[in-house]
């Protein structure tokens, strides 16, 4: 079923909203308190579980509240570092997100390859189960990295990492697996060649 444009709209704001995140968290804190900041996260993340339940996609909406609900509960103890660990409950959600789809038919990695191209070779089954796992590695390092900037690093570092480069690796990882994928490939079509 199709949406509408503003949902759409809406839709798009939420994300630019999360992926900017951590450099609207470092100005704003200059003028507003942790607590305004922590209320404005939780309605952003609320609003996007709504989004996702609008969608259809119970799933996501799910760990949505879920993310809202250990955010909330960290406020509880300490506004600021609640507002500092949303970037490692974000990864360690995504992270669990690929795991638990290792124990499914289809990978994570699987799932996305398969929007492309809807049919894969057993090598291409195989190879993106490995890539799911490189992933699950990425965001445990990304939570571990995230968790240290939360409870010893400056603001600004803090912004560095989580709003600027946790991305960039992201985009490294994902940008430098295509030409791992396309070397491995070649390489396994030789051996059946060969074979």
């Amino acid at each position: 079923m199709s949406w509408s444009v503003p949902k759409r709209i809406a839709a798009l704001l939420l994300g630019v909203l999360g992926v900017t995140y951590p450099v609207l968290v470092y100005f704003g804190l200059s003028a507003f308190s942790p607590q305004f900041i922590l209320i404005g996260l939780l309605i952003v993340v609320l609003l996007r579980a709504v989004t996702f339940a609008v969608q259809k996609r119970y799933g996501p909406a799910g760990l949505a509240v879920l993310v809202a609900g250990i955010v909330a509960a960290g406020g509880l103890a300490s506004e600021l570092l609640a507002i500092r660990f949303y970037p490692v409950i974000v990864s360690l959600t995504m992270g669990a997100v690929f795991t638990v789809t290792l124990f499914t038919d289809r990978p994570m990695v699987e799932r996305l390859a398969r929007l492309k191209m809807p049919d894969l070779d057993d090598y291409s089954i195989a190879y993106t189960r490995k890539l799911t796992k490189v992933w699950i590695g990425f965001f445990a390092v990304n939570a571990m990295i995230a968790t240290w900037t939360a409870l010893y690093a400056s603001m600004e570092i803090w912004t560095l990492y989580n709003g600027f480069l946790s991305y960039l690796l992201i985009g490294i990882l994902f940008i430098g697996e295509w030409p791992v994928r396309r070397i491995l490939r070649a390489r396994h079509d030789r051996k059946i060649k060969e074979s």
